[in-house]
């Protein structure tokens, strides 16, 4: 036989006819704010992310234009030859360099209405080759650049000396 006591522990426990289970308002409300907090922050996370990679994408691509330079001064140099002319001393500037300009978003098919809409990048790339010795150079390149309101700078430094003694 069932106790008093225990019969009205399982009336709590089992729902009663036309009792309502639905959530409150006040707990529906909750429960939405806080899927907003989490909606917003992940939002100013991601955009964070995202100018962190397109600064890391134009970085990547100065380095690549200052390796460029550095690959043609190392040309071949004959010691009994004449120096050649990419290494006369000096400083030379290469002005409205095209940095970020990628010809694959303007191929046929990939071409939306957001292709132009990345803001275009356009880079100075300074080459200043100095004379160490009679047969050594120093030369420096560097390449700047601005990327929404801010200026970067990518430096390389290399000592050339002649292809034989």
């Amino acid at each position: 036989m069932i106790s008093i006591g225990a019969s009205s522990k399982l009336q709590k426990l089992v729902p009663q006819r036309g009792s309502n289970r639905a959530f409150t308002l006040v707990e529906t409300l909750i429960a939405a704010s806080i899927l907003a907090v989490f909606a917003c922050t992940s939002l100013v996370a991601l955009t964070q992310l995202n100018r962190y990679a397109a600064v890391s994408r134009l970085r990547t691509l100065a380095i690549a234009f200052a390796q460029q330079k550095i690959d043609t001064i190392l040309t071949p140099w004959d010691v009994a030859g004449t120096v050649p002319t990419i290494l006369a001393t000096g400083t030379t500037t290469e002005n409205n360099l095209p940095l970020d300009n990628d010809n694959f978003n303007n191929a046929t098919g990939l071409a939306s209405p957001f292709t132009a809409s990345d803001l275009q990048v356009t880079a100075t790339r300074t080459t200043t080759i100095s004379s160490v010795r009679t047969r050594i150079i120093n030369a420096v390149v560097t390449v700047t650049y601005s990327y929404r309101g801010r200026s970067y700078s990518v430096s390389m430094n290399t000592m050339r000396t002649t292809d034989n003694i």
